[in-house]
């Protein structure tokens, strides 16, 4: 299916951004590097990646004294794995999910050194077991959309710049709200607090994250940074995430595919980060409609592409109940031309295996 629709800009935009030490960016972080390490245990020792969903994550927020100069953690963040893998025996699961939960946490969240796991992994149905590398693990909507607006590539792009300065934890949230050309941005970043020795220290912290983010969206932007802050109570943490007293995490809250939280987009519900690469279309196909978004986007006359992919459990990956295409702009729907759009709709969806090393390596922005 192939609509085309006039291209009329929106008269606002929503656009959210979690950011890597976010407890629901985490929790997808932990999803996925668990995924990755059974994906790679299963091709060691048995050729092939085996069933297994673990996009059941759960943190549970800790207690903690933060100081200026240094505070302490009373009682350290729980992380809870639930889901769905093949046991064997050569090596347990709580093994492995316990050393990629901790090798994310150190690669991730620089001041956070004490954390405890639950695995609680159980193996899955097998009707289930019996679809991978058959068919479609679920029945399940994939969405994808391009290109992206000016106002979703600041925010994406803002992240790494507001957690380069000098204090800044791996906890960050931008929220930008564009109301015809005026914007306004809500920004929250964790201080550590070893890093910050008084209060002028932490305004002056704060200045600079604001002075960025405004450097970057223009001078008729609004923005505002920690905005919670009164009196006393500011958002000064230990470890630079709010997972060690403020906030919890789960897997499927966060940021969409494409790392953004965009309400005024066509969006799924699906958590992506943990469901295995084989079969499972809840990630293949929102990876895919992505791919397939990006390039008719680019065909002549295309202003933008919004894909959607859905499966039916049991068929062919290659074969999806749905696959629609909208498409914004001038572009004139030719014979040839919904050959073209169909062509690259089929290219993509006969290539799903290829994706399997891209996941299973981490080359993939998931969250």
């Amino acid at each position: 299916m192939i609509s085309l629709h006039k291209y009329a800009p929106p008269q606002f935009e929503v656009v959210e951004r979690k950011g890597i030490g976010h407890p629901d960016t985490l929790a997808d972080g932990i999803s996925e590097a668990i995924s990755r390490s059974l994906s790679g245990y299963y091709l060691e020792e048995f050729g092939q990646i085996l069933h297994h969903n673990v996009d059941k994550v759960l943190i549970i927020a800790g207690q903690s004294q933060p100081r200026f100069g240094g505070g302490s953690i009373s009682k350290p963040p729980s992380v809870v794995v639930g889901g769905r893998a093949t046991k064997t025996h050569a090596r347990p699961l709580d093994e492995i999910i316990e050393e990629a939960t901790a090798t994310l946490f150190r690669n991730t969240v620089k001041n956070l050194e004490t954390f405890l796991v639950e695995p609680r992994v159980e193996e899955g149905a097998p009707e289930l077991r019996s679809l991978i590398g058959k068919g479609a693990n679920d029945t399940s909507i994939g969405v994808g959309y391009a290109p992206l607006s000016s106002t979703e590539r600041l925010v994406l792009e803002l992240e790494e710049e507001v957690r380069g300065i000098r204090g800044v934890g791996e906890d960050t949230k931008i929220m930008a709200v564009r109301i015809d050309d005026r914007l306004n941005l809500v920004v929250a970043a964790a201080m550590v607090d070893r890093f910050i020795g008084s209060r002028e220290e932490y305004e002056d912290a704060r200045a600079q994250v604001y002075e960025v983010v405004k450097r970057r969206a223009g001078q008729g932007s609004e923005v505002g940074v920690n905005c919670a802050d009164s009196g006393d109570n500011i958002y000064l943490t230990v470890t630079g995430t709010s997972i060690e007293m403020g906030d919890d995490g789960a897997t499927g809250r966060g940021n969409r595919g494409n790392g953004l939280i965009t309400p005024m987009r066509p969006m799924t519900m699906e958590a992506i980060a943990g469901k295995n690469p084989v079969s499972h279309v809840g990630k293949i196909y929102n990876v895919l409609a992505q791919r397939c978004a990006r390039e008719i986007a680019e065909l002549e006359g295309a202003r933008e592409a919004y894909v959607t992919l859905v499966s039916r459990i049991g068929s062919p990956i290659s074969q999806p109940l749905l696959r629609a295409v909208r498409i914004s702009g001038d572009m004139q729907l030719t014979a040839a031309r919904e050959a073209e759009i169909n062509h690259i709709l089929d290219y993509w969806l006969e290539r799903s295996g290829d994706l399997v090393e891209e996941f299973v390596k981490g080359r993939l922005m998931l969250y």
